[in-house]
C-alpha cells in the first residue's frame, strides 16, 4: 500500500508518480511531498530522484490546480498541469503532468464535450 504524508521522499512516491505516468500514456510526470523533493518520471523511467519543481511547489503553497508554462527548468515552454494532493484539508504534496502534446491533451477534453459526443461517455467523466 503506498502512504503519502508531507514528508515521504522519491523512494516513497516514485511508484505512484510511475503508475500515473502510464496512465496517462507515458506523458512526463513530476511529482513531490510538501516537505521533501521527488521525482520526474519520462519514457518509462524515473530520470530524477531529487525534484523540486516550481510549480509543483506553487501548487502546494496554494493549494491550488496549476495550468502553466515554465520559464525555466527542464520542461521550460511546455505546458504543465499541477495538482495538489490534499487529504483531510491538509497538503501533502502535489502531481503535475506535462503536456508534450502542447495543448493538444487539454483541446482533445474540450472536444470530448461536444454533445454529440458526450452520450458516449459516461458522465460522472465529462460533467456538463
Amino acid at each position: 500500500m503506498i502512504k503519502l504524508s508531507e514528508d515521504a521522499d522519491a523512494k516513497e512516491i516514485k511508484d505512484l508518480a510511475l503508475a500515473i505516468h502510464h496512465l496517462v500514456n507515458k506523458l512526463p510526470v513530476a511529482m513531490r511531498s510538501k516537505k521533501k523533493p521527488g521525482v520526474r518520471v519520462e519514457k518509462g523511467k524515473i530520470v530524477d530522484e531529487n525534484y523540486e519543481g516550481y510549480v509543483l511547489k506553487l501548487a502546494i503553497k496554494t493549494g491550488k490546480t496549476i495550468k502553466a508554462t515554465p520559464i525555466a527548468g527542464p520542461y521550460k515552454g511546455v505546458p504543465v498541469i499541477v495538482v495538489p494532493i490534499v487529504k483531510d484539508g491538509e497538503v501533502l504534496g502535489s502531481i503535475g503532468v506535462v503536456d508534450i502534446t502542447a495543448g493538444i491533451f487539454e483541446e482533445i477534453l474540450a472536444i470530448s464535450r461536444r454533445p454529440e459526443l458526450a452520450k458516449f461517455l459516461p458522465e460522472e467523466a465529462f460533467p456538463r
